[in-house]
């Protein structure tokens, strides 16, 4: 039977949306299936096709509607996590599903994993008997007095409960500022900052911060430890995602986050050679390592970025130049050459075709189709040098600019209608800690950006580092 005899009686059966669904399916190998776009947009209909998909045994299709589910739906909605839980377990993401599980009880949820068939290849995991500890705790303690999955709701989940206060500093570590309030001639567009996390451990090099919606959950790359650490912003709690021995790091040095698709991206780079490596957002399970071609090495990589449309585009300060991996391709392609002078970062546009790269001297417009790059205008007053970190957002970007006292600010940059002259500079955060790393990211309509300060190497033992992300809305 051809496919489309096949839509027509699944058309019948079920009617358009699941026919929709299958006519996806059909045109994805087992290897390339991921959330699906297009098939539901709302979090309700998504949700109510995955139902269908699980009760029809189509578990592959099921995981993807019920990813797409979370994706759109309420964030932190147990509802969705639950069954995006059961959808990995029965679509043999086994491990993906404890990972969400373990989510869902760090949040307080009951379920009935602990009895449920649908989980049996989960409670099989080593990491199952310590789970199952803390759902059997709060199945006992669960107010209904009923073990169950967690209830369908039609509501955004409740708050998470407040983080604890956050431990004592000692008397000789840095402590981080607040942010300063803002100035008189813009309080009206530039609300303050609110802190959104607070941890200390011991020092490391920043290789990325990026910050993923869903789960509400904070990464940072080390870069010499060669792993990625995720802190849940209602624990406080630094906790190793994935590390060396795993996912074949060399130097962290950029992570981003494609929220559409659900992947996170890692550039790892050292002694010449460089790799980007695709994870699984959920669970930082690696799927994929693309190494730099040797041909184009030796190579330094510093920066990624995500298109809209998935593009994943690479950032080389040795060449200089930039890479680009289109979706579905197998390898890495060198797509532009840069004549600028120490690269240090780079933003996707909002179309496929631009891009952005910050560099010692300005900011330069990359034209992916034509393969060119032709220097960024500003207006008299503005200066676009020493930027170490850009981001887009809308028609603008947002900078960490480095001043020539050492001091930082955050700065947004507004463009002109073709993205190549900036005609309007704003001030979001100024005098930001000399001594700290700072690195900025986008999530929606928010700005969340890190401030990390090093602890006192000369106490004994020595202090740790504090690490704060403040979290402000960004405003047209």
């Amino acid at each position: 039977m051809n496919r489309s005899a096949l839509v027509v009686l699944v058309f019948l059966a079920w009617g358009p949306a699941a026919a929709a669904t299958l006519v996806v399916q059909t045109d994805l190998g087992p290897a390339s299936r991921g959330p699906l776009d297009g098939t539901c947009t709302e979090w309700h209909e998504c949700r109510e096709l995955a139902r269908a998909a699980a009760d029809r045994g189509e578990y592959e299709t099921f995981h993807d509607l019920a990813w797409r589910a979370v994706q759109t739906g309420p964030p932190k909605n147990p509802e969705l996590m639950y069954l995006l839980a059961r959808a990995q377990a029965l679509s043999g993401r086994a491990h993906d599903a404890l990972v969400m599980l373990q989510r869902l009880a760090e949040m307080g949820v009951p379920s009935d994993a602990v009895t449920s068939d649908d989980f049996s290849r989960v409670r099989q995991l080593p990491g199952w008997p310590e789970l199952a500890v803390r759902l059997e705790r709060l199945n006992r303690t669960d107010s209904g007095g009923a073990v169950a999955a967690p209830a369908t709701s039609t509501s955004p989940s409740p708050p998470a409960p407040p983080p604890p206060p956050p431990p004592p500093v000692p008397p000789t570590s840095v402590r981080v500022p607040a942010p300063p309030p803002p100035a008189r001639a813009r309080e009206a567009t530039a609300p303050p900052a609110a802190e959104a996390l607070r941890f200390s451990t011991r020092a490391f090099a920043l290789g990325g911060f990026a910050y993923d919606v869903v789960s509400g959950r904070f990464l940072f790359g080390d870069r010499l430890g060669r792993k990625l650490i995720v802190v849940g912003e209602s624990s406080s709690q630094p906790v190793d995602l994935v590390r060396a021995e795993s996912a074949g790091f060399h130097e962290v040095a950029a992570i981003e986050i494609d929220e559409k698709r659900g992947d996170l991206w890692v550039a790892s780079t050292d002694a010449g050679a460089g790799t980007l490596h695709r994870l699984q957002l959920v669970s930082g399970r690696p799927l994929k390592a693309f190494p730099v071609p040797a041909d184009r090495e030796p190579v330094r990589l510093v920066d990624l970025a995500v298109t809209p449309a998935g593009s994943v585009l690479v950032l080389d300060a040795a060449g200089p130049q930039l890479f680009v991996l289109h979706p579905g391709e197998p390898s890495l392609e060198s797509s532009v050459r840069i004549a600028a002078n120490e690269p240090a970062s780079v933003a996707a546009g909002s179309d496929e075709r631009t891009a952005y790269v910050a560099h010692r001297d300005g900011v330069s417009r990359i034209d992916l189709r034509a393969r060119t790059a032709t220097r960024v205008t500003a207006r008299k007053g503005i200066s676009l040098a020493r930027l170490e970190r850009i981001r887009s957002y809308r028609n603008a970007l947002i900078a960490v600019a480095l001043d020539g006292d050492g001091a930082r600010r955050i700065v947004r940059f507004d463009l002109n209608a073709s993205g190549t002259a900036v005609t309007h500079a704003t001030p979001l955060e100024s005098s930001l800690p000399a001594a700290a790393e700072t690195s900025v990211t986008i999530s929606g309509d928010d700005l969340l950006y890190l401030v990390a300060v090093p602890g006192d190497s000369d106490t004994s033992p020595p202090s740790p580092a504090e690490f704060v992300t403040y979290r402000r809305r960004i405003r047209n």
